[in-house]
């Protein structure tokens, strides 16, 4: 197994974001976050997440995994806490960013239209820590493991 560092896995992410077909995989009228995994290889993961209006992931990390993401339609939102405070990125078609393993943030759709986006993962997922924000210090509140997704 490769464990793919940051900028490889950005690549490999924009190489498969790149495919029209994607844009049809889920139901642009659903209520809730949909997910498919498209491809999981011994080096790396990919997911595609459709974003409903005002729909988002709550705070969370990847636990061991490096990632990236890429949004194909509407406009994604990312909050992360830092040893500098609180960053906000928002990504539009096109516009990726990746991050190192450990990383936590809580990506959101505060648009009126729905966002659909490409993940990358290496090494695959194999768990997340979920957090909650508490005066502005994030606070482990449990762990879930690829059977709970």
């Amino acid at each position: 197994m490769t464990v793919l560092t940051v900028l490889p896995l950005l690549q490999t992410l924009r190489d498969y974001a790149d495919d029209p077909d994607l844009l049809h995989l889920h139901d642009p009228n659903a209520t809730e976050r949909q997910w498919t995994e498209l491809v999981s290889t011994d080096d790396f993961q990919l997911w595609l997440i459709s974003w409903p209006p005002g729909s988002r992931t709550g705070w969370h990390d990847h636990g061991d995994a490096s990632g990236a993401f890429t949004t194909i339609s509407g406009e994604l939102t990312e909050h992360s806490v830092t040893e500098h405070g609180q960053e906000v990125r928002r990504l539009g078609i096109g516009e990726a960013w990746a991050f190192s393993a450990n990383h936590v943030h809580d990506v959101v759709n505060l648009g009126d239209r729905p966002a659909l986006s490409v993940h990358a993962y290496s090494p695959r997922l194999a768990a997340m820590t979920r957090y909650v924000l508490v005066d502005g210090r994030l606070e482990a509140t449990g762990v879930e493991g690829r059977e709970q997704w």
